[in-house]
């Protein structure tokens, strides 16, 4: 069945969505994720508080919308592109991607997400963390990948390794080629799951 085309008021809706979270995430780079207020973001979007709470429920919420487009880029493109012939060239594709994503997010953006109370790097089947753990499966079953530890817990093992790339990517102001390196590190680690 084919959706509706928008009405007048909810493209105006959506486009106000996307000015709060732009100017959002903009003030989040410049000023951290502590120091940015509702309050602020209401005032440069030239918004009422009111309508900030209509689109968002909170500050955090322009975060997770970041982690809820990572998800769909990693589900409509990162899983046409992991075509490496053996389960661990795909382990380091799949990182080479993900590394690429941080890249065109950009290193402030990165800087806004990583903090200690941003819970959404702890959170469970994310479409982003299921495209990883069927490369894995599908390595454990061709044997390529041991099977002593279950795919989950190399994927957390993995992506606890990646975020620490990241972040310290971001500590040096991205004054490197993550993704070159993020394929070496991940290279490296992802021997210690070959059968």
């Amino acid at each position: 069945m084919k959706s509706q085309p928008l009405t007048k008021r909810q493209q105006q809706a959506l486009q106000t969505r996307q000015h709060i979270y732009r100017v959002g995430l903009s003030l989040m780079e410049k000023k951290g994720y502590h120091g940015t207020t509702i309050e602020q973001i209401s005032k440069a979007a030239n918004v009422s508080v009111g309508a900030f709470y209509h689109h968002f429920q909170s500050k955090e919420d322009i975060l997770s919308q970041l982690y809820h487009d990572a998800d769909d880029y990693f589900e409509n493109t990162v899983s046409q592109q992991l075509t490496a012939t053996t389960a661990m060239e795909r382990v380091v594709q799949y990182f080479g991607c993900y590394a690429g994503y941080n890249i065109r997010m950009g290193v402030d953006t990165m800087k806004v997400l990583y903090h200690a109370e941003n819970k959404w790097f702890l959170k469970k089947h994310r479409t982003m963390q299921e495209i990883l753990l069927t490369v894995i499966r599908q390595g454990q079953q061709s044997r390529e990948l041991s099977s002593q530890q279950s795919a989950e817990q190399i994927a957390e093992f993995l992506f606890i390794a990646a975020r620490g790339v990241v972040f310290n990517w971001c500590l040096q102001d991205g004054n490197y080629d993550l993704q070159q390196q993020m394929k070496y590190y991940m290279g490296q680690l992802v021997t210690l799951f070959d059968n």
